[in-house]
């Protein structure tokens, strides 16, 4: 558990970082469905631990997820994308592909949406709001920008 917790705050820390207690359930589900398997050992002093590794099944459905429809709600969409992005190495080159133009595509619709809003009249006691809007117009070049950078990776 703690080196499991210690992997996903290195590779996935600064998108999530679930605790022992979101941990420890999806662990027991993961396994009781066959997509993860456990194995246990015990230290000298008898102590239990268990080491976990991925089924075929769970590399099965590990892609399905990766490659599922995003959600098309912005809160929800940028973090889940860049974990399916940052996920992606597991997909054959097609399924990046496919992965990579279905974010992009999404990423370019919530862009053109933030600038349309920004566009709009904006008065001293929307400043705050202007700001938020002009960073996440920022954001979404940069996520837009990394995403062309993975194709052309993909592709070369």
């Amino acid at each position: 558990m703690y080196g499991l917790s210690k992997s996903l705050k290195k590779n996935f820390g600064s998108i999530t970082k679930p605790g022992f207690g979101t941990l420890q359930p999806a662990l027991k589900r993961l396994e009781k469905q066959g997509l993860i398997k456990a194995d246990r050992f015990f230290t000298e002093g008898g102590k239990p631990y268990y080491y976990y590794s991925i089924t075929q099944n769970g590399k099965g459905f590990l892609k399905k997820k990766i490659l599922e429809k995003p959600s098309i709600n912005p809160i929800q969409f940028y973090p889940c994308a860049k974990i399916k992005l940052a996920c992606s190495d597991i997909l054959e080159s097609g399924e990046k592909k496919d992965l990579y133009s279905t974010l992009k595509n999404e990423a370019v619709k919530i862009k053109s949406e933030t600038e349309k809003n920004l566009k709009s009249d904006w008065t001293a006691e929307n400043y705050c709001q202007k700001m938020v809007l002009d960073n996440t117009l920022c954001e979404y070049n940069n996520f837009i920008a990394l995403i062309e950078g993975l194709e052309h990776a993909c592709n070369g």
